[in-house]
Parts: structure tokens; sequence; C-alpha cells
């Protein structure tokens, strides 16, 4: 079996990814959705429902009494905050582990992978537009493939520095010559068997090089900011962290300057503060 075959076959082992988020996501992308179905579909998922209560009960919500229903919780939260809770919690244990390939001990790919949600919100909101949650679904999510690929990474690290630094290769093109496939790929792969949308798996795919993706550009463009903003915090960037282009025609298609991002780095670390404490991070 060859590497590449490998890859593919630990890919498929990861565990489904909940149906019940994917339907809640579903619904709240539709305008005509009420309270009362969004509770319907996830109030049979005990760890759900308990993320839930457990957020909206904690100290930083400051209610003057408990909550102790899903309806009621929804209330306070709405569905954005919510839908952020639910896959806050999914992940968490995937994208929670270390990932030794890229230098990343336990917990920094999930800090960077809520960093780059938290700044799809802060993005959203500086370009006016309107609050959608599978864009912070894909910046969540958007290195899933480097939990499968980081132990290949980690045999082949000497093959692939060495093109980097020999032949100034972007670590994403290094990790394509050597395994066959890079991690943007392998998370596109994962997410379409998880079957997410479309514009969802292409943003993933595309996460590095946004002027090839060809279609969804806004939002493939919209998850590579967020991703390379969150890198120049030096947040959970690894061993690759260093290692991509950066692309002014991406800056340009939002009319964003340097201040800019140095005003979203601000808000970035005023907002991940909270929600670590929201998700018991320490």
């Amino acid at each position: 079996m060859t590497t590449l075959e490998l890859i593919i076959q630990s890919s498929s082992q990861l565990p489904p990814f909940p149906a019940v988020i994917n339907k809640a996501l579903e619904l709240i992308n539709k305008p005509t959705s009420s309270i009362q179905e969004v509770v319907e579909t996830i109030q049979y998922d005990q760890a759900i429902t308990a993320d839930v209560l457990r957020v909206c009960n904690s100290a930083q919500f400051g209610l003057r009494r408990p909550v102790s229903s899903l309806n009621e919780a929804l209330m306070y939260l709405g569905f954005n905050q919510l839908f952020n809770i639910m896959m806050s919690g999914a992940v968490a244990g995937t994208i929670g582990r270390a990932v030794s390939g890229y230098d990343l001990e336990t917990g920094e790919l999930w800090k960077h992978s809520v960093s780059s949600a938290i700044l799809s919100q802060i993005l959203t909101e500086a370009l006016n537009r309107a609050p959608n949650p599978m864009l912070f679904t894909a910046a969540l999510i958007h290195d899933i493939g480097k939990v499968v690929l980081h132990s290949h990474v980690q045999q082949q690290f000497q093959v692939i520095k060495t093109l980097v630094r020999d032949q100034n290769r972007s670590f994403l093109d290094a990790e394509k010559e050597v395994l066959g496939i890079d991690h943007a790929e392998l998370g596109a792969l994962i997410t379409k068997n998880w079957n997410f949308p479309e514009e969802m798996i292409t943003a993933i795919r595309f996460h590095h090089t946004p002027l090839s993706a060809g279609i969804h550009q806004e939002t493939v463009y919209q998850i590579y900011l967020c991703d390379l903003i969150a890198m120049l915090t030096g947040i959970g960037g690894g061993v690759d962290g260093l290692s991509y282009q950066g692309y002014d025609e991406v800056m340009n298609y939002f009319q964003l300057a340097e201040k800019d991002i140095e005003r979203f780095i601000a808000q970035l670390g005023d907002e991940l503060h909270k929600v670590e404490a929201l998700m018991g991070a320490q």
C-alpha cells in the first residue's frame, strides 16, 4: 500500500461528524427556521445539551438564575452563539490533541482553529456581512487534515524541510510532492465524507491557495484571511506557519489595509480569552 493510500485510509477512520450538527447548521441557515425547530433537532444529544446549558450558566454570562432548558438557553444565546458552542464542543476531542508532525503540542491546533473561527466573526462584522455560521465552521475545522497527516509529515519531515529550505517551496507544495496530498486537500476530502456543503469544502481545500479556488471566492478569501491572521499572531502556526504565501489580491478584494489587520488581531485577543473561559480551556 502506498503512502497516499495509507493516508486516505486513515482519513476514513476519523469518527463521522455528528449528523445533528449538520442538520442544525441547515436549519440555522434558513431564515424561516424557528428556535423550536433547532431545539427539536438537538434536544436528544446529551453532550450538546450539556455544553449549551453549561456555557449559558457560566459566570461569563452572569445570569440571575440558572437556565435549565434548551429553549430558555437559546433565548439568551441566539442561533449563532448556540451553533458556535455546538461546533467547538464537537471538534474539541479531534483538534485538541497534539499534532507532533507540525510541532503543535496538545491544545495548540485547537487554539489556532478557535482563533480562526473568532476571526471569521470579526471579519464578517468589519465587512458588514450578515452573520454566517457556515463561515465559523469552515474556519474552525480548516486544518482538520493535519490531524490525519501529521504522523506522515513527521516521518518525512527532513525531506519536506529540505524542499522548503533549498528550493524555496511552500510547506504545502512540499507536503504534496513528498506525500502525494497536502493537508488542505485532505481536509476537503474529510469534510466531503462528512457531507458538508460544497462551499465549505472548497474554502477548506483552498485556504492556503485562495486564488486557485475558482468558485465561492469570497468565502475562500475570508477563510484564508482568518487562517493567515491567526498565524500572524503566532497562535498555533506550528512548523509550517511561516512557509505560506501572502496574497495582496485578497486584501485588495476586501479593501483592507495593514491597520485593519492590526485591529483584528487586537480584537482577537479579547475574544479568545472569553472563549477559553467559556470552554474551560486552561
